[in-house]
């Protein structure tokens, strides 16, 4: 377990405040994403799934899972902690549990908001402080967190599994070879790149390669590089004046209307809503000299 970043976003409401990191996009391999919601009233969206924002909610986003906050404007704004971490599953037995807990709990609700807000507020204290002793003793307490708040099976066959795996090596190569088509496809997402020109890449049939994409990403390679065009049009419509039949050349959709239909499908909101109720400001600055 190594933490990577932790965020507490206060009062993120639409149209006003500044939504970056509430906007469109998905973490590395290995990455998983706590968001822990304190108080106000919106969307949770999550791959296919939306959750409904209520005080004392814990949701996960998984690796490579595409994820984005939606404020209700009529409603209370949002404050919570995002807590961001990398987890090694083939070589570390507890962050092998840590997986498999929450893969079974994606969603938690009726938390202890006071006590487990104390102790979010202290990860994040330590995480940033800039010293590395504090930033090991954060890593440590958000385990300590996870365990206490996420439900374990105590007959859970990981809680006594060693160190050895038959599939192991299959596994980790498998790994290699998607993780190298996620590179591949990050660097040319504005191009018409194939799924047939991805495998032999990588190195190994189109069949293949789809079946291990899909294994690993939990959606197929066309999926997945559709969603990173969509995440980087949302970057694109909050922080430049660009049109959205631009951006839609841009990242090479068909015509603008097939772009708005999978921006949509993709975050719940048409671009121009989206463009609304995400203005990237200056806000959240700290006054300089102070």
């Amino acid at each position: 377990m190594k933490l990577l970043d932790v965020v507490f976003v206060y009062h993120l409401v639409g149209h006003e405040r500044v939504a970056w990191h509430g906007r469109y996009h998905a973490h590395s391999c290995n990455e998983y994403e706590i968001h822990f919601f304190v108080d106000g009233d919106g969307t949770f969206l999550c791959g296919k799934s939306c959750s409904t924002i209520t005080s004392g909610r814990i949701v996960t986003a998984f690796p490579l899972e595409f994820h984005s906050i939606i404020p209700d404007i009529n409603k209370r704004p949002i404050s919570y902690y995002a807590l961001l971490f990398e987890l090694d599953e083939t070589e570390n037995e507890t962050d092998r549990l840590i997986a498999s807990m929450l893969s079974k709990n994606h969603e938690i609700v009726n938390i202890n908001n006071h006590l487990l807000r104390i102790q979010c507020e202290e990860i994040a204290e330590m995480f940033n402080s800039g010293d590395p002793g504090l930033k090991i003793a954060a890593d440590h307490l958000l385990i300590s967190v996870l365990f206490r708040f996420f439900p374990i099976e105590t007959d859970s066959p990981l809680l006594e599994q060693k160190k050895t795996s038959t599939n192991s090596k299959m596994r980790r190569t498998n790994h290699v070879q998607v993780t190298k088509a996620l590179a591949i496809m990050q660097v040319n997402v504005c191009e018409a790149l194939g799924v047939d020109e991805m495998a032999r890449i990588v190195g190994i049939s189109m069949g293949h390669f789809i079946r291990v994409f899909r294994r690993e990403v939990k959606m197929s390679p066309h999926q997945y590089i559709m969603r990173l065009k969509i995440e980087g049009a949302t970057g694109l419509l909050i922080s430049t004046p660009q049109t959205i039949e631009e951006i839609s050349e841009w990242f090479g959709f068909k015509n603008q209307f097939h772009f708005s239909r999978v921006f949509k499908k993709c975050t719940g909101l048409s671009p121009s809503q989206y463009r609304k109720t995400y203005v990237q400001t200056v806000d959240f600055a700290r006054p300089q000299n102070v």
